[in-house]
């Protein structure tokens, strides 16, 4: 029996031949001999990748029209959005520092402003403070010295305003204004406080000169209670307010203890001239220690008044008009 070998068909050879080189050069092999490119194109097929357009050179820019040169941009490979983001960026940093640049300024002005406004107000109600001074001297002054809170109050508010002003003129006279304003009040505050302690004490009550009509105990009783509430007074009083005043009546206070041995002394004898003797020794010095007191006050309006002028003056300078 003779084989017989099959042997294939050349058609279908060739037509799978056909298949696979089509199936190659789907996957971009040929035969052709060619260089080779970033971009190879296969076969008559448009590249995948599209190349732009590079940027217009200057001098082409120039010759061109603004929508030419915009159509032209516009293709070309930018960024806009990143673009956009820093203008965003350095616009936003600009005006910062321009605020920074102008708060300075700002702050000077609402200072200078409010500087101002103070002075005003302060030049307004020191006329008070002169008629409180005036009162100093005035036995029974008829004074309402919460008025004087307001003004101290103004001057407290010009002083820490002075601190935010940056000319040095303007800064010390500020300054002075509210320094002298708020010693002159200080002055009179305290002088008033301390002569409506120090004055009832000042006057002795009236005690007795006849042994007839009050017993040892009782003259010795009146007399200790004055002196209790005289030195209940002198050791409350402030060491700052009138100094001088306060050693003096730390001297009398020592010598009411011989006053009251020799009253009650002049009593026991029934010694009536003797008793008067020394019910005026007492009064003279209790009257040489009020002429003090006056003396002191004459100094304090003094002082207060220099102190309205130096503020004044200040003034004129921070209020020139």
């Amino acid at each position: 029996m003779t084989a017989t070998i099959k042997r294939p068909d050349r058609r279908s050879t060739v037509r799978r031949r056909r298949v696979r080189f089509s199936s190659l050069e789907s996957l971009g092999f040929t035969d052709v001999t060619r260089s080779w490119s970033d971009s190879p194109i296969i076969g008559d097929e448009t590249p995948r990748c599209r190349h732009l357009a590079a940027p217009p050179k200057a001098e082409e820019v120039a010759d061109q029209r603004p929508q030419e040169f915009g159509r032209q941009l516009a293709g070309t490979n930018v960024r806009w959005g990143m673009i956009t983001l820093i203008v965003v960026v350095v616009g936003g940093l600009a005006a910062f520092g321009y605020w920074l640049s102008e708060r300075p300024a700002a702050a000077e002005l609402s200072a200078r402003i409010d500087l101002t406004t103070k002075a005003e107000t302060l030049e307004t109600a020191l006329p008070l403070l002169t008629e409180l001074n005036q009162g100093l001297r005035d036995p029974e002054p008829a004074i309402d010295l919460g008025n004087l809170d307001s003004m101290e109050s103004i001057a407290r508010d010009l002083f820490t305003i002075s601190g935010s002003i940056a000319e040095n003129d303007l800064r010390s006279a500020a300054f002075k204004a509210a320094s002298s304003t708020l010693d002159g009040i200080r002055l009179v505050r305290g002088t008033y406080a301390y002569r409506s302690a120090v004055l009832p004490i000042l006057n002795a009550p009236i005690l007795e000169t006849d042994r007839d009509s009050i017993t040892l105990d009782e003259a010795a009783r009146s007399f200790g209670t004055w002196q209790l509430a005289f030195d209940n007074v002198r050791t409350a009083l402030p060491d700052e307010v009138l100094p001088a005043i306060t050693q003096q009546l730390d001297i009398l206070s020592a010598e009411l203890t011989s006053f009251l041995g020799r009253y009650v002394e002049a009593l026991r004898q029934d010694d009536r001239a003797s008793v008067e003797s020394v019910l005026v020794s007492l009064d003279a010095r209790l009257d040489e220690t009020e002429h003090l007191l006056w003396n002191s006050v004459d100094e304090i309006q003094a002082r207060v008044q220099m102190r309205i002028d130096e503020t004044l003056a200040a003034l004129m300078v921070i209020l020139p008009d």
